[in-house]
């Protein structure tokens, strides 16, 4: 009897192997579909409306909108603010006493006084040295504008123009100032002031993160992803998943997807190839709950929700 059962493998096994195979792409596609055609796409993962996020539009018709994806990659801890990359100036003709680097350092202390964040300026003109572009820049830094500037000089008047980029190179916002005089220093100060100035009457409070159904804002970017994401831990999903109990689809009842839950019990995992696709899903913050929200939060505070008393 077992010498003809292994026959029989021997002779069909490939078929059962392609059959296997096809069942359970199919299996992964209807269950994630959605969120792995948007990976591929490089896209963000779809989320249910209470969820999205939006950012306030920059006056000048100008708008902006975002959706987060996965556990965010290391940044700068801007503490809510909204952070502002302050490119090293460019000159254009000769200048002495080294006005701009000067003319940066007033930029960054005027924009953090306006309520701004902006990244170490040591390691933005590092990465403008190594060839970076604005694009680059902001992706790395986590930064929504970066701000550059040139600077002319003829005799004693000093024109300094900038520009306000976003993130995707489209330049939002730009203008020029003109200066004149000796005393350098004070020219620095004047031009830093109205810049930033500026900058703040254009991008105003209501473009930090917020959710688009009630518009309360967010404090930190990882606020904002707590908010779009399942309130399921996905460590206890990986753990009910991995071991025996994923088999017969513990971990889908415990993220609210009872129907396929059932159906691993009787299948055993969709024959274990559904479980093993599983296990990587989750892995990868890339498994759903039964409202489609991924379950990419490894662990959620308890007490986060609680109000503090005194």
């Amino acid at each position: 009897m077992l010498e003809a059962a292994v026959a029989w493998a021997k002779e069909y096994g490939d078929v059962l192997g392609t059959v296997g195979f096809l069942f359970a792409i199919t299996t992964v596609i209807l269950t994630n579909g959605k969120i792995i055609l948007a990976r591929l796409r490089g896209q963000p993962a779809p989320t249910i409306a209470p969820g999205s996020l939006t950012v306030g539009s920059v006056p000048g018709g100008v708008s902006t909108s975002t959706a987060l994806v996965d556990a965010p990659p290391p940044a700068p801890d801007y503490g809510g603010k909204i952070p502002v990359a302050v490119l090293p100036p460019q000159e254009r003709g000769d200048f002495n006493d080294h006005f701009a680097d000067g003319l940066a350092d007033d930029l960054i202390t005027d924009l953090q006084k306006s309520a701004f964040a902006t990244p170490d300026m040591t390691q933005v003109a590092r990465m403008v040295e190594n060839g970076a572009d604005t694009f680059k820049i902001a992706k790395d830094l986590q930064v929504q504008h970066v701000l550059t500037t040139s600077i002319r000089r003829q005799d004693d008047k000093i024109r300094v123009a900038v520009q306000l980029i976003d993130p995707s190179g489209a330049v939002l916002w730009s203008d020029r100032y003109n200066a004149e005089g000796d005393d350098l220093m004070a020219i620095q100060e004047s031009i830093a002031k109205r810049v930033a100035s500026d900058i703040a009457d254009l991008i105003k409070p209501s473009a930090m993160l917020r959710d688009a159904k009630t518009g309360k804002p967010y404090k930190t970017r990882e606020e904002a992803l707590d908010a779009v994401s399942s309130p399921k831990s996905r460590l206890v999903a990986l753990m009910l998943c991995f071991f025996i109990a994923g088999l017969f689809g513990a971990h889908r009842f415990y993220v609210g997807r009872p129907f396929t839950g059932i159906l691993y019990i009787f299948t055993v995992g969709l024959f274990t190839i559904g479980w093993l696709f599983d296990v990587v899903l989750i892995a990868l913050g890339m498994f759903a709950d039964g409202k489609g929200r991924p379950v990419r939060i490894w662990h959620h505070d308890p007490l986060k929700n609680l109000a503090t008393t005194k």
